[in-house]
């Protein structure tokens, strides 16, 4: 607009100085250079075509209605239709959102989760008035077009702080030997509850409960850790879906109170660590392994000729046992000399091989190791890329063994900080069997020093252990793989991870007391991924073509959407019912005519005074 003004103001001074002083035309110069200067504005202002906002009303109005569970707590999902229903009138529209936008209709909530920004895209576009009922508990909120949030009213329907106590998270191992005790790491969420009142924490298989115990709750509203430890033996060998309950006195939303996890039970161990000379490097490798495997975990020590020990219950152990878990072991990781290797580890079985013994020590290469800072590129290198590499003290020897054909190196070292690189970690993947060696020795001081030092030596035994788990071997009928945990409104994910996926697949669902209440067409897309919607429970999958392959499945009653979260947005005023309108100046007609008029009129003035 600065420029029309501008320009208007340049037309009227020329004009008036061409009629009133050069042509001297005087009060009818002044009539002249009105008519020049309204119709030469008025062409400039179609030649810049400014665009002018107004609010207008709208058409008819777009409501959009949360269908996320969390809507269905504390029975505001009534409330919210009629809500709904009296925004949209009649002649308004209707649209339900959550984990996408869908059709209206009045069932039940079933959404996971509440994401909006794909749904106020959807209603701008309809050009009405957009109204969202909502309980304000938005997880996208901060993804949101201010502006879009300007033009929507929101009416809110927030819950009521209500005494609950909700099972948040449940952590325990996938694999457990039957021998073993295991350990519960239970997250509770408390809200609205009294200091004095507590929770009873139960672990079931079906209706038998394996472990129950009461724990005090901490001053709500809080979030705490407790620890269930389900004994030896409780479970049978095999697969089983074990469910974690909380229960407080008065808790009025039982929508969250329970969680469940499928657990393998195995004979044998997943990992197994054979230390053959038990140095401090086989020590405190057996530890720390101990504590950061999640999964079955057995360590023996060679203390005497034919004389091994459980270095986790510190009992004795015989041979024969301890070659029966070597070789039924998903991962062996030995501490001892290559021949032992050899010996106990069959072909097609995970080994991360650390050297020792006579031969070793004779080819030992010692003196100060420093570790290079440059991570090279190998299955490993995302994990280590965290690690301050300077922070680490010096291998004290390093036993050169050669780089496997097609092999990789994951950390390497100098010696005295000069000359050329040595590996110290290297490994190798052929035809699915994953074998790792570490040529260095003093690791062990990384862990007794505690610290970064400690948190490095575990981030290495960490990648390890989780990048040779990956290659344990794949029997038939497990190239289809299953998602064995999904929460309430989240779909149970078929993965096909070895060869062509078909194109389609039936799978039949059936529980412990039927075979099937449910079968089901799968469609894998071409990633090889297919996807099944379920109602809560435990079903055991199989398809029928192959009875080779199956599994269980739980799909919890527990949602994200239940426990009470932050409300980030409040009630606005209904501003929706204007909608914003863009008017450019070659909308308007008038200024075509006025510069038509104002132009032809100066013309023929001009010609009756005889000017050109």
């Amino acid at each position: 607009m600065l420029v029309v003004a501008a320009g208007a103001a340049a037309i009227a001074t020329w004009a008036a100085y061409t009629y009133v002083r050069r042509e001297g035309f005087g009060l009818e110069g002044l009539g002249l250079a009105f008519l020049r200067t309204v119709g030469l504005t008025a062409l400039l202002i179609l030649l810049v075509n400014p665009v002018r906002a107004t609010r207008v009303p709208g058409g008819s109005p777009v409501v959009l209605l949360d269908e996320s569970l969390s809507m269905s707590v504390g029975g505001r999902w009534k409330q919210a239709l009629d809500t709904a229903t009296a925004l949209s009138g009649t002649e308004g529209t209707v649209l339900r959102f959550g984990s996408e936008v869908v059709p209206f209709d009045t069932t039940p909530p079933r959404a996971s989760s509440t994401r909006l920004a794909e749904a106020l895209y959807t209603a701008s576009a309809m050009g009405g008035p957009v109204y969202v009922v909502t309980d304000g508990e938005i997880e996208d909120l901060g993804s949101l077009v201010p502006s879009a949030l300007q033009r929507t009213t929101f009416v809110t329907l927030p819950r009521d702080t209500v005494p609950d106590a909700a099972l948040l998270g449940v952590d325990i191992p996938r694999r457990v030997h039957h021998e073993d005790s295991i350990l519960v790491e239970l997250m509770i969420g408390t809200w609205g509850v009294d200091d004095s009142s507590s929770v009873t924490l139960e672990a079931l298989v079906g209706e038998r409960s394996l472990v129950k115990r009461s724990v005090r709750l901490p001053p709500a509203p809080a979030v705490s850790r407790r620890r269930l430890i389900i004994p030896p033996s409780s479970l049978s060998v095999g697969t089983h879906a074990v469910t974690f309950r909380a229960s407080l006195s008065g808790d009025e939303i039982r929508y969250d109170d329970e969680r469940a996890r499928v657990v393998t039970v195995t004979e044998q161990p997943a990992v197994v660590v054979l230390v053959d000379s038990p140095d401090w490097e086989g020590k405190f490798l057996a530890a720390e392994l101990g504590r950061i495997a999640n999964t079955s975990f057995k360590a023996y020590a060679h203390v005497a000729p034919e004389e091994w020990l459980d270095m986790e219950l510190l009992t004795r152990a015989s041979w024969a046992q301890v070659r029966d878990a070597a070789r039924r072991a998903g991962l062996l990781i030995v501490r001892a000399d290559l021949a032992s290797v050899e010996t106990l580890a069959p072909n097609g079985r995970s080994v991360w091989y650390w050297p020792a013994g006579v031969d070793s020590v004779a080819s030992l290469l010692s003196g100060d190791w420093y570790l290079s800072d440059t991570i090279s590129p190998s299955p490993l290198a995302a994990a280590l890329g965290r690690v301050e590499w300077d922070s680490l003290p010096p291998l004290v020897g390093l036993i050169p063994l050669g780089v496997a054909a097609g092999g990789w190196v994951a950390i390497s070292a100098r010696l005295g900080r000069r000359g050329a690189e040595r590996p110290v970690v290297h490994g190798y993947d052929s035809a699915g069997t994953r074998k790792m060696t570490t040529v260095g020795t003093g690791l062990w001081r990384w862990a007794f020093r505690g610290g970064a030092s400690r948190e490095a030596y575990r981030t290495l035994l960490a990648a390890g252990v989780d990048w040779l788990l990956g290659g344990e071997p794949v029997e038939r009928g497990q190239s289809l793989v299953v998602s064995s945990v999904v929460t309430r409104g989240e779909p149970v994910v078929f993965s096909w991870d070895q060869g062509r996926a078909p194109d389609s697949l039936v799978v039949s669902f059936g529980t412990a007391t039927q075979d099937t209440v449910i079968s089901a067409v799968l469609s894998f897309d071409g990633e090889g991924t297919a996807v099944q919607h379920l109602p809560p429970g435990v079903y055991r999958w199989r398809v029928p073509e192959d009875r080779q392959y199956g599994g269980l499945v739980v799909v919890e009653s527990y949602s994200e959407e239940y426990p009470p979260r932050v409300v980030g947005l409040r009630a606005t005023e209904p501003e929706g019912s204007l909608v914003l309108m863009e008017t450019s100046a070659r909308d308007c007609w008038i200024l075509y005519v006025l510069v038509v008029l104002a132009l032809a009129g100066e013309w023929a003035w001009r010609h009756q005074r005889g000017l050109p």
